[in-house]
Protein backbone atom coordinates (compact mmCIF):
# COMPACT_ATOMS: atom_id res chain seq x y z
CA UNK A 1 0.00 0.00 0.00
CA UNK A 2 1.30 3.37 -0.91
CA UNK A 3 2.25 5.47 2.00
CA UNK A 4 0.20 9.53 1.77
CA UNK A 5 2.63 12.19 0.27
CA UNK A 6 2.08 13.86 3.73
CA UNK A 7 3.73 10.77 6.15
CA UNK A 8 6.61 10.72 2.91
CA UNK A 9 7.87 14.06 3.07
CA UNK A 10 7.57 14.33 7.24
CA UNK A 11 9.71 11.13 7.19
CA UNK A 12 11.79 12.38 4.32
CA UNK A 13 12.24 16.08 6.94
CA UNK A 14 12.66 13.71 10.19
CA UNK A 15 15.37 12.00 8.28
CA UNK A 16 17.07 14.97 7.15
CA UNK A 17 17.07 17.09 10.36
CA UNK A 18 18.27 13.68 12.38
CA UNK A 19 21.00 12.78 9.68
CA UNK A 20 24.67 12.33 11.21
CA UNK A 21 26.48 13.12 7.99
CA UNK A 22 24.53 17.06 7.47
CA UNK A 23 27.33 18.76 8.09
CA UNK A 24 26.24 22.09 8.23
CA UNK A 25 23.72 21.20 11.18
CA UNK A 26 27.14 19.89 13.59
CA UNK A 27 28.59 22.78 12.73
CA UNK A 28 25.56 24.75 14.01
CA UNK A 29 26.74 23.74 17.07
CA UNK A 30 30.36 25.04 18.28
CA UNK A 31 32.62 22.18 20.23
CA UNK A 32 32.69 22.71 24.05
CA UNK A 33 36.28 23.36 23.69
CA UNK A 34 35.55 26.34 21.43
CA UNK A 35 32.80 27.51 24.26
CA UNK A 36 35.19 27.38 27.09
CA UNK A 37 37.70 29.72 24.81
CA UNK A 38 35.18 31.95 24.08
CA UNK A 39 34.26 31.78 27.97
CA UNK A 40 38.28 32.31 28.75
CA UNK A 41 38.62 35.10 26.00
CA UNK A 42 35.57 36.99 27.80
CA UNK A 43 36.02 36.67 31.35
CA UNK A 44 39.91 36.22 32.12
CA UNK A 45 40.05 37.32 35.96
CA UNK A 46 37.28 34.40 36.23
CA UNK A 47 39.58 31.39 34.28
CA UNK A 48 42.67 32.99 35.88
CA UNK A 49 41.02 32.51 39.28
CA UNK A 50 39.86 28.91 38.44
CA UNK A 51 43.54 28.33 37.86
CA UNK A 52 44.35 29.30 40.97
CA UNK A 53 41.87 27.62 42.57
CA UNK A 54 42.50 24.31 40.55
CA UNK A 55 46.50 24.41 41.93
CA UNK A 56 45.42 24.92 45.06
CA UNK A 57 43.10 21.58 44.81
CA UNK A 58 46.18 19.82 43.39
CA UNK A 59 48.83 20.56 46.06
CA UNK A 60 46.01 19.27 48.31
CA UNK A 61 45.10 15.98 46.55
CA UNK A 62 48.98 15.05 45.39
CA UNK A 63 51.18 17.44 47.82
CA UNK A 64 52.33 14.34 50.19
CA UNK A 65 53.32 12.28 47.34
CA UNK A 66 55.50 14.52 45.22
CA UNK A 67 57.17 16.08 48.66
CA UNK A 68 61.24 15.69 48.63
CA UNK A 69 61.49 15.04 52.21
CA UNK A 70 59.62 14.09 54.91
CA UNK A 71 57.99 17.23 56.16
CA UNK A 72 58.26 16.56 59.84
CA UNK A 73 62.26 15.08 59.54
CA UNK A 74 64.55 17.09 61.19
CA UNK A 75 68.65 17.06 59.80
CA UNK A 76 71.68 19.14 61.05
CA UNK A 77 71.24 21.58 57.68
CA UNK A 78 69.41 24.31 59.90
CA UNK A 79 68.23 27.67 57.94
CA UNK A 80 69.48 26.31 54.85
CA UNK A 81 69.05 28.47 51.90
CA UNK A 82 67.00 27.41 48.41
CA UNK A 83 69.15 24.53 46.61
CA UNK A 84 68.60 21.72 44.52
CA UNK A 85 68.07 19.48 47.70
CA UNK A 86 65.91 21.73 49.44
CA UNK A 87 63.64 24.08 46.99
CA UNK A 88 62.62 26.63 49.66
CA UNK A 89 65.56 25.96 51.97
CA UNK A 90 65.45 24.59 55.83
CA UNK A 91 63.76 25.89 59.01
CA UNK A 92 65.61 26.13 62.20
CA UNK A 93 65.02 22.26 62.88
CA UNK A 94 66.12 21.84 59.64
CA UNK A 95 62.75 20.51 57.95
CA UNK A 96 62.66 20.64 54.75
CA UNK A 97 59.97 23.93 53.84
CA UNK A 98 59.12 22.58 50.19
CA UNK A 99 57.67 19.72 52.00
CA UNK A 100 56.38 21.25 54.56
CA UNK A 101 54.39 23.71 52.45
CA UNK A 102 52.83 20.84 50.95
CA UNK A 103 51.50 18.87 53.54
CA UNK A 104 50.54 22.15 55.33
CA UNK A 105 48.25 22.72 52.63
CA UNK A 106 46.12 19.77 52.98
CA UNK A 107 45.44 20.79 56.69
CA UNK A 108 45.21 24.21 55.89
CA UNK A 109 42.37 23.48 53.06
CA UNK A 110 40.51 20.68 55.24
CA UNK A 111 39.87 23.57 58.09
CA UNK A 112 38.88 26.34 55.96
CA UNK A 113 36.58 24.18 53.74
CA UNK A 114 35.69 21.80 56.88
CA UNK A 115 34.40 25.05 58.90
CA UNK A 116 32.90 26.81 56.34
CA UNK A 117 30.77 23.86 55.39
CA UNK A 118 29.30 23.38 59.15
CA UNK A 119 28.59 27.14 59.53
CA UNK A 120 27.09 27.68 56.12
CA UNK A 121 24.70 25.04 57.04
CA UNK A 122 23.95 26.31 60.25
CA UNK A 123 23.42 29.76 59.04
CA UNK A 124 21.57 28.90 55.82
CA UNK A 125 18.97 27.10 58.28
CA UNK A 126 19.51 29.22 60.99
CA UNK A 127 18.45 32.10 58.60
CA UNK A 128 15.74 30.33 56.86
CA UNK A 129 13.74 29.85 59.92
CA UNK A 130 14.53 32.83 61.28
CA UNK A 131 12.55 34.83 58.10
CA UNK A 132 9.95 32.62 58.28
CA UNK A 133 9.10 32.52 62.45
CA UNK A 134 8.91 36.37 62.77
CA UNK A 135 8.76 36.13 66.46
CA UNK A 136 12.15 34.46 66.85
CA UNK A 137 13.07 36.04 64.30
CA UNK A 138 13.57 39.48 66.35
CA UNK A 139 14.82 37.64 69.07
CA UNK A 140 17.96 35.86 66.81
CA UNK A 141 18.65 39.46 64.94
CA UNK A 142 19.14 41.26 68.34
CA UNK A 143 21.52 38.85 69.15
CA UNK A 144 23.47 38.73 66.04
CA UNK A 145 23.48 42.47 65.92
CA UNK A 146 25.33 41.88 69.63
CA UNK A 147 27.72 39.28 68.30
CA UNK A 148 28.73 40.95 64.98
CA UNK A 149 29.76 44.48 67.27
CA UNK A 150 32.50 42.47 67.94
CA UNK A 151 35.07 41.78 66.16
CA UNK A 152 35.29 38.25 64.27
CA UNK A 153 39.14 37.69 65.01
CA UNK A 154 38.65 38.32 68.68
CA UNK A 155 36.09 36.11 69.10
CA UNK A 156 38.24 33.50 67.50
CA UNK A 157 40.73 34.60 70.25
CA UNK A 158 38.95 34.27 72.81
CA UNK A 159 37.31 31.02 72.41
CA UNK A 160 40.62 29.35 71.01
CA UNK A 161 42.48 30.32 74.15
CA UNK A 162 39.38 29.46 76.45
CA UNK A 163 38.87 25.64 74.42
CA UNK A 164 42.28 25.07 73.05
CA UNK A 165 44.05 24.80 69.65
CA UNK A 166 43.37 21.20 68.60
CA UNK A 167 41.91 21.07 64.85
CA UNK A 168 39.06 20.07 65.72
CA UNK A 169 38.71 22.60 67.96
CA UNK A 170 39.65 25.07 64.96
CA UNK A 171 37.02 23.91 63.09
CA UNK A 172 34.19 24.66 65.07
CA UNK A 173 35.59 27.78 66.11
CA UNK A 174 36.01 29.42 62.70
CA UNK A 175 32.30 27.58 62.05
CA UNK A 176 30.79 29.65 64.84
CA UNK A 177 32.38 32.68 63.60
CA UNK A 178 31.16 32.44 59.97
CA UNK A 179 28.02 31.56 61.15
CA UNK A 180 26.18 35.09 62.33
CA UNK A 181 26.82 37.02 59.20
CA UNK A 182 25.86 33.80 56.64
CA UNK A 183 22.57 33.84 59.28
CA UNK A 184 21.87 37.44 57.85
CA UNK A 185 22.27 36.89 54.15
CA UNK A 186 20.15 33.57 54.13
CA UNK A 187 17.45 35.71 55.86
CA UNK A 188 17.89 38.28 53.50
CA UNK A 189 17.33 35.75 50.75
CA UNK A 190 14.46 33.80 52.43
CA UNK A 191 12.72 37.07 52.75
CA UNK A 192 12.72 37.95 49.29
CA UNK A 193 11.87 34.35 48.20
CA UNK A 194 8.85 34.21 50.51
CA UNK A 195 7.02 36.88 48.56
CA UNK A 196 6.34 34.42 45.30
CA UNK A 197 3.33 33.57 44.32
CA UNK A 198 4.14 29.83 44.52
CA UNK A 199 5.13 29.97 47.93
CA UNK A 200 2.07 31.95 48.84
CA UNK A 201 0.05 29.02 46.71
CA UNK A 202 1.89 26.31 49.37
CA UNK A 203 0.53 27.94 52.45
CA UNK A 204 -3.17 28.07 50.98
CA UNK A 205 -3.39 24.28 50.17
CA UNK A 206 -1.58 23.65 53.33
CA UNK A 207 1.77 22.61 53.02
CA UNK A 208 3.92 22.47 56.24
CA UNK A 209 6.62 25.47 56.92
CA UNK A 210 8.88 22.48 57.08
CA UNK A 211 8.31 21.27 53.35
CA UNK A 212 7.91 25.17 52.06
CA UNK A 213 11.29 25.99 53.03
CA UNK A 214 13.09 22.73 51.80
CA UNK A 215 10.87 22.42 48.73
CA UNK A 216 10.50 26.01 47.58
CA UNK A 217 12.89 28.49 49.85
CA UNK A 218 16.25 26.01 49.83
CA UNK A 219 16.81 25.49 45.74
CA UNK A 220 16.30 29.51 45.53
CA UNK A 221 18.40 30.37 47.98
CA UNK A 222 21.49 28.06 47.36
CA UNK A 223 22.92 29.98 44.17
CA UNK A 224 23.49 32.92 46.72
CA UNK A 225 24.53 30.63 49.76
CA UNK A 226 27.34 28.70 47.04
CA UNK A 227 28.70 32.16 46.23
CA UNK A 228 29.55 33.21 49.39
CA UNK A 229 31.17 29.76 50.25
CA UNK A 230 33.01 29.89 47.42
CA UNK A 231 34.20 33.62 48.57
CA UNK A 232 34.48 32.49 52.26
CA UNK A 233 37.13 29.56 51.69
CA UNK A 234 40.18 31.65 50.27
CA UNK A 235 38.79 34.32 53.69
CA UNK A 236 39.14 31.05 55.95
CA UNK A 237 42.56 29.69 54.59
CA UNK A 238 43.74 33.52 55.28
CA UNK A 239 42.31 33.54 59.05
CA UNK A 240 43.66 29.92 59.59
CA UNK A 241 47.11 31.10 58.46
CA UNK A 242 47.05 33.98 60.75
CA UNK A 243 46.34 31.58 64.01
CA UNK A 244 49.04 29.85 62.99
CA UNK A 245 51.47 32.83 62.42
CA UNK A 246 50.21 33.98 66.17
CA UNK A 247 50.99 30.17 67.29
CA UNK A 248 47.15 29.90 68.14
CA UNK A 249 46.92 27.74 64.69
CA UNK A 250 48.07 24.22 64.13
CA UNK A 251 50.15 23.04 66.93
CA UNK A 252 53.99 21.78 66.09
CA UNK A 253 55.32 19.21 64.50
CA UNK A 254 51.74 19.54 62.06
CA UNK A 255 52.36 21.89 59.67
CA UNK A 256 50.32 24.64 57.96
CA UNK A 257 50.34 27.62 55.39
CA UNK A 258 50.66 30.17 58.61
Amino acid sequence: MAQPKDSVLVTEATARATSVEDPHALAARPSIWRRLGKTARSQPVGVFGLFLSLVVVAIVIFGPYIATHEPDSETTNLLASPSGEHWFGTDLKGRDYFSRTLAGGRITVTIAVVSLALGTAAGTLIGMVSAYVRLLDLLLQRLIDAVLALPGLFLILLFITVFGNDVDILIYVLALSVTPPLVRIARAATLSTLTNPYVEAAEVVGASWLRILLRHVLPNITPTVGTIFAVGVGNLMLVTGALGFLGLGVQPPQSEWG
